[in-house]
C-alpha cells in the first residue's frame, strides 16, 4: 500500500485583488500558511509521496520568500514530490522550471509529452506531463498507456475535464482518455471547485488549496489517498482535507418588512449568527424582498459596521414596495416622478430597469423626508 497526497491550484502569490490592499497581503500569507500546513500534515501522517498538479504559483512572476518556502518545505518533507504545471505556471524556457533550484526530491514534468519515473521500492509508477506554454488544445494521453500493469501506476496532470470540449485551450481529458491510459489513480489539476472523485475514485480533483474568490464556495485543501493493489486490482481510498484559513461563501437573506436602516443591519446580523458564519468566512450575502418606498439601503454602511465575518459584500436585489398603478393617476410630484423614470422603468434592459428603480426609491425617500439611510 502507498500514501500519497494530492494537492494543486495552490496560486502562491496571488495579487487577490478582489480585496483592499491590507486584505489582500493577509490573504497571501494565510495562503502560504496554508501550504506549509498541508505539507506538515503530509510529514506527520507519513505520506509516500505529493503530487502537485499544476498552478503552484498563480504567473510567471514568483517571489523569492515564496520560493525558499517551497524548497525548505518540500526538503523537510525528503521523500518524492512531482509537479506538473499548468496553464497559470507553465514551464516555459523562463519559469522557475527550468532552473536547477529544487531540492533533489522534486521532480518536474517539463514536457508536454508523458514521461513516467519509476519508484521501486513502492512498486510504483508515476505518469506525467505539463504545460509549456499558458495552452495545450491536445491531450498526450492519446495513443499512450502504462508500460506495466502489476505496478501501482499513478497519472499526474493538469487538465479541463468538466469545460467544453470545442476551442478548450486547457487540455481537454475525457474520462475515456484516463480509462485507455489505464492509471490506478489519475491526480488531475485545474478545477478549482471539484466534482466528486470518477470511475470508483480513478481519478480526482483536489481543487484549490485556499479559495481567492466568490466563484470558489467552501471548504478548500487537498486529498489523502491510500491504493493497494492485488492481483492487478487496485483499491483507493480518498480522504479529503481541509487547510484552507477561509472560506467564500454565498447566500440569501429575505427581508421582513423592515423599517429603517437599522432593521437592515438587525436582519444581517442575526442571520450571519444563526447561519454561524464566522471571522474564517467572507460572505456575499444578496437582500431580497419589498421594503418600504422611502428606505434606501445603505450597504457599504452595513458592510463596514460588520466585525464578525473577515469581509461582507451586499447586494441589495429588494423591490419597494411601492403602487405603481396608483403612482400612474397621482397628480402630486410623486406621480410625476414616476412618470418621467417609466420608460427606464420598462425599459428591455435589465440593468437600465435597475437604474430607473433606484432613481425612484431615492426620490421617494428624499419626497417622503424620511432619515433611513
Amino acid at each position: 500500500m502507498i500514501k500519497l497526497l494530492h494537492t494543486g491550484d495552490i496560486h502562491l502569490d496571488s495579487p487577490f485583488s478582489g480585496l483592499d490592499s491590507r486584505s489582500a497581503e493577509i490573504r497571501r500569507n494565510e495562503l502560504r500558511a496554508a501550504f506549509t500546513s498541508m505539507m506538515t500534515y503530509a510529514r506527520m501522517n507519513n505520506a509516500d509521496l505529493i503530487l502537485i498538479a499544476g498552478d503552484v504559483f498563480d504567473g510567471d512572476y514568483v517571489t523569492r520568500e515564496t520560493l525558499l518556502l517551497l524548497c525548505r518545505e518540500f526538503e523537510n518533507f525528503g521523500k518524492p514530490v512531482f509537479i506538473a504545471p499548468g496553464n497559470h505556471d507553465s514551464a516555459t524556457p523562463s519559469s522557475v522550471w527550468q532552473k536547477n533550484i529544487f531540492p533533489k526530491n522534486v521532480f518536474v514534468f517539463k514536457d508536454d509529452e508523458v514521461s513516467s519515473v519509476d519508484l521501486p521500492e513502492l512498486n510504483t509508477t508515476v505518469y506525467g506531463f505539463g504545460f509549456t506554454s499558458p495552452h495545450m488544445t491536445t491531450v498526450p494521453l492519446i495513443g499512450k498507456s502504462v508500460a506495466d500493469p502489476t505496478h501501482i501506476n499513478l497519472l499526474l496532470c493538469h487538465c479541463d475535464m468538466v469545460g467544453p470540449k470545442n476551442g478548450n485551450t486547457n487540455c481537454p481529458v475525457t474520462p475515456d482518455h484516463l480509462d485507455n491510459f489505464g492509471a490506478d489513480y489519475s491526480a488531475l489539476g485545474h478545477v478549482h471547485n471539484p466534482p466528486s472523485p470518477g470511475h470508483d475514485g480513478r481519478w480526482c480533483y483536489p481543487g484549490c488549496l485556499e479559495p481567492r474568490a466568490f466563484d470558489e464556495t467552501g471548504a478548500k485543501g487537498a486529498c489523502m489517498v491510500e491504493i493497494s493493489k492485488k492481483n492487478s486490482e487496485a483499491s483507493i481510498a480518498i480522504k479529503r482535507v481541509r487547510f484552507a484559513k477561509r472560506r467564500y461563501e454565498r447566500d440569501e437573506l429575505r427581508l421582513n418588512d423592515p423599517r429603517t436602516q437599522a432593521d437592515v443591519r438587525a436582519a444581517v446580523a442575526d442571520f450571519i449568527s444563526e447561519k454561524k458564519y464566522g471571522e474564517d468566512t467572507l460572505l456575499s450575502l444578496k437582500l431580497t424582498g419589498y421594503i418600504p418606498q422611502s428606505l434606501v439601503i445603505d450597504t457599504e454602511a452595513i458592510e463596514n459596521s460588520c466585525t464578525s465575518l473577515f469581509m461582507l459584500r451586499l447586494e441589495d436585489a429588494t423591490r419597494p414596495d411601492i403602487d405603481l398603478a396608483a403612482l400612474e393617476s397621482d397628480i402630486t410630484i410623486k406621480g410625476e416622478v414616476y412618470r418621467n423614470l417609466k420608460p427606464s422603468l420598462t425599459s428591455s434592459d435589465e440593468q437600465t430597469r435597475e437604474i430607473g428603480l433606484r432613481a425612484l426609491r431615492y426620490a421617494m425617500s428624499a419626497l417622503a423626508g424620511d432619515n433611513t439611510f
